[in-house]
């Protein structure tokens, strides 16, 4: 697609919303959305730098970070933190350790307000990443709580992230027009040859 954006190398940047039929419930969609910010298949990132890393939150509707390298890296590995959950997920990982992402988020800032007569805990009032990060650590605790974080899946073949609304969260692909279509387009040819 010609208009369609691209990095300094020329990659296709990712559109981490992709494909808005695998869009996941609530906050979730962010957490979907911020592991998509990289497609492993072109190499291209739209994390690639501190003022990038802006950018995205700002169409995120999140507002700038004003992250350091140290920062931006620091986000960089919780992404791929993330990521790797969603792949133990596709591939039916029983008890994958949540320690990890615990460990990851151990530092930020939390609270705890009263708002319309129940209690929440959302992030602590300091800004930047670690307010980010808490909110996502926030998001995988309530999708826990809901049963649907092992629904955060990455597809088989490219590794982009999807939610998998599923009925028996069976769900191997990104997308079936995409991964789906040329993985069973692979396995007819295989069938063939083999006949």
């Amino acid at each position: 697609m010609a208009d369609h954006p691209v990095d300094i190398r020329g990659r296709s940047l990712p559109a981490c919303e992709w494909p808005a039929d695998r869009a996941a419930p609530g906050e979730l969609e962010t957490v979907r959305r911020f592991c998509n910010t990289a497609n492993l298949e072109s190499g291209a990132d739209l994390l690639l730098t501190p003022e990038a890393l802006d950018d995205w939150m700002t169409v995120q509707g999140r507002g700038r970070v004003d992250a350091g390298a140290a920062e931006l890296a620091k986000v960089v590995r919780f992404r791929e933190l993330l990521r790797g959950h969603a792949i133990a997920h596709r591939l039916w990982a029983t008890g994958h350790d949540m320690g990890d992402i615990a460990r990851a988020v151990a530092h930020v800032e939390l609270r705890v307000v009263h708002r319309n007569g129940r209690l929440v805990v959302e992030p602590g009032v300091a800004p930047g990443v670690d307010r980010f990060l808490a909110a996502l650590g926030l998001a995988v605790i309530e999708a826990d709580r809901l049963s649907t974080w092992p629904r955060i899946k990455a597809c088989q073949n490219c590794s982009w992230v999807f939610y998998d609304s599923s009925k028996n969260a069976s769900g191997r692909w990104c997308s079936m027009s995409a991964c789906g279509g040329r993985a069973k387009v692979r396995n007819h040819r295989r069938r063939q040859r083999s006949a």
